[in-house]
């Protein structure tokens, strides 16, 4: 509910807010360990520690499993990434970023890069169409050294990375909603500041129909999105019920 109130006012920022909780945070917090879990997720919380998401690639966008980022071994208590990742939200400041990447055997496991690692870099994009207050990157590692216990221990192989998404899907649905909330309140405005006929256009009952129409099915995707939070917090939402529930509220939003 409130990725719905954020969205409200700009998707940019739900986008922003997203990744840094239901895509970042939620990663260290099902996957990490103990020491990953206190030493990122409290600043995380506060907003002092800000952090993205690496998954799609250049030529791994719907197709994650094609990724071509490897983490290899080297000596002493450190793998060696290389690779690259695109169209990352906050990863032109990110402090941290979760990748992730195949190991020499191509099972693909989440690491936490810091900023300041030698061989990490985080170009920004530019030329956006929308969400242009959401600042996107690339992220780039050229034989980026990083500590094996940044490697998130609790699950590996690409599970993780898609469960991370559907934690995400569950918000851009509340956010999706928030965005139809806000074009029916400017169709209300508009429909009794718009004057025909010496009267408001929203004294017409083809108008009346229309925004009733609008916020009737807004209502109807909130009781879906809020019903499918319920089952979530019992642990009964399937993966096709979250990705479901998110493309309903996004056909709401642009009814």
């Amino acid at each position: 509910m409130i990725a719905r109130e954020i969205e409200r006012v700009d998707s940019s920022y739900r986008s922003a807010f997203s990744v840094q909780s239901s895509l970042a945070m939620y990663a260290i917090s099902n996957f990490g360990s103990e020491d990953q879990k206190n030493h990122y997720l409290p600043e995380m919380a506060k907003g002092n520690l800000i952090g993205c998401f690496g998954l799609t690639e250049p030529d791994a966008g719907s197709d994650p499993s094609s990724m071509k980022t490897i983490a290899t071994k080297s000596d002493g208590d450190h793998v060696i990434l290389n690779g690259a990742k695109m169209w990352i939200s906050n990863a032109p400041f990110a402090d941290i970023a979760v990748v992730w990447a195949k190991n020499e055997e191509g099972r693909i496991h989440g690491i936490i890069v810091e900023r300041g690692m030698e061989g990490f870099s985080t170009p920004e994009m530019h030329g956006k169409l929308s969400l242009r207050a959401s600042s996107t990157g690339e992220l780039i590692f050229d034989n980026v050294r990083v500590p094996k216990s940044n490697i998130l221990p609790g699950k590996s192989g690409l599970g993780a990375p898609l469960g991370c998404l559907d934690s995400a899907r569950y918000g851009i649905a509340w956010g999706a909603l928030g965005a139809a909330m806000d074009c029916y309140d400017q169709a209300l405005r508009y429909s009794k500041e718009r004057i025909q006929f010496d009267v408001p256009i929203g004294s017409f009952q083809l108008i009346q129909k229309k925004l009733a129409e609008m916020i009737t099915e807004i209502t109807k995707a909130q009781l879906l999105t809020f019903r499918l939070g319920q089952l979530r917090n019992d642990g009964k939402a399937t993966t096709g019920q979250i990705s479901r529930c998110c493309q309903t509220g996004k056909r709401y939003a642009w009814w």
